[in-house]
């Protein structure tokens, strides 16, 4: 019962520790993965899990010390029953530090920012490069080609003859593969402004609002299930989704900057011929259209599955392990 109040009072003093947001005189305000700075962005909620876990070993010493001047055994199992919870608890925060750290980490080898940042970035510009400017240039052409397809040529004396020509009718096919495009790809591009805002979301609402809560559920005995629940739901949403889609910008980013040996050097011809472009290889509209649709519709289905099996295994994990 004493070794397991001091190694979580130790460990709720060390939390402590880096509970002060950094100042731009600190060595540490500069650095992207520190625990200063997941404080800082999470609202001090790391203050308020510090103050929770103090007051559960508050009470916990106070049961035991009850069970002892009374003699009252089953004070006494509960309050090392909490105990053993509490030490629990305190080493899921401390794990849960360490996984930010690591995963951060990552994050920072590829982009010099943290996974927060770094997939919400990798989002903007795929949204601004590959999506709103494709889209204003299908559109602008797409006008351009029914202008130019009301060109017609007329010969005769009105009005007792006369004969024409539309010379530029084909240019409707052109607006028309277009506007094809444009209905295609609206949805792909309402799908990243989408997983940009609940990247937004899930950042502040997880780390503010559902990483203290799930804590404080799971330090209250009736409600520990469900606190377990959440840790894991938050492992899953904080950790686990920005990460992956910080190294899926990292991928693509290698794929569509970098020469491959397969470019297409005939796409010049190819592409001009419908109307679509004069560049070559991955300038195309539709090599960016094709290289997007991926990241709009596989991506999140992806980071959806890993992340659910992930909060499932967590959880029945940290089920197993509950007294």
């Amino acid at each position: 019962m004493r070794l397991y109040a001091f190694a979580a009072t130790a460990l709720v003093l060390l939390s402590q520790a880096y509970a002060a947001c950094p100042t731009p005189g600190d060595a540490s305000y500069e650095a992207v993965c520190t625990i200063d700075n997941f404080n800082c962005s999470s609202g001090d909620a790391l203050s308020f899990i510090t103050i929770a876990f103090m007051l559960v070993t508050s009470a916990i010493a106070l049961t035991f010390m009850y069970s002892k001047l009374r003699e009252d055994a089953a004070a006494g199992i509960w309050a090392k029953d909490e105990a053993y919870n509490l030490l629990i608890s305190v080493l899921l925060f401390v794990g849960i530090l360490a996984f930010f750290s690591g995963s951060c980490q990552i994050a920072e080898s590829y982009s010099g920012m943290d996974p927060f940042d770094a997939s919400q970035n990798y989002l903007r510009t795929l949204t601004q490069a590959n999506g709103v400017n494709i889209l204003r240039d299908l559109t602008y052409g797409s006008i351009n080609n029914q202008l130019d397809a009301t060109y017609y040529l007329y010969i005769g004396f009105t009005p007792f003859f006369g004969n024409g020509v539309a010379g530029r009718a084909n240019m409707r096919a052109h607006s028309a593969l277009k506007e094809f495009l444009m209905d295609l790809y609206i949805p792909m591009l309402a799908s990243l402004n989408a997983q940009l805002y609940i990247l937004q979301g899930i950042q502040w609402v997880a780390s503010s609002i559902l990483l203290p809560f799930a804590f404080v559920m799971r330090l209250v005995p009736p409600t520990r299930e469900f606190g377990n629940m959440l840790i894991a739901l938050f492992f899953g949403l904080y950790i686990v989704v920005p990460t992956m889609y910080a190294m899926s910008g990292k991928v693509f980013l290698e794929i569509t900057d970098e020469t491959q040996p397969w470019d297409c050097v005939a796409c010049n011809d190819i592409f001009h011929s419908y109307g679509l472009d004069s560049e070559m290889g991955k300038g195309t509209t539709f090599y960016r259209i094709g290289s997007t649709i991926p990241q709009a519709v596989f991506l999140p289905n992806l980071v959806i599955i890993v992340t659910v099996t992930c909060v499932m295994s967590l959880s029945k994990a940290l089920r197993a392990i509950a007294v």
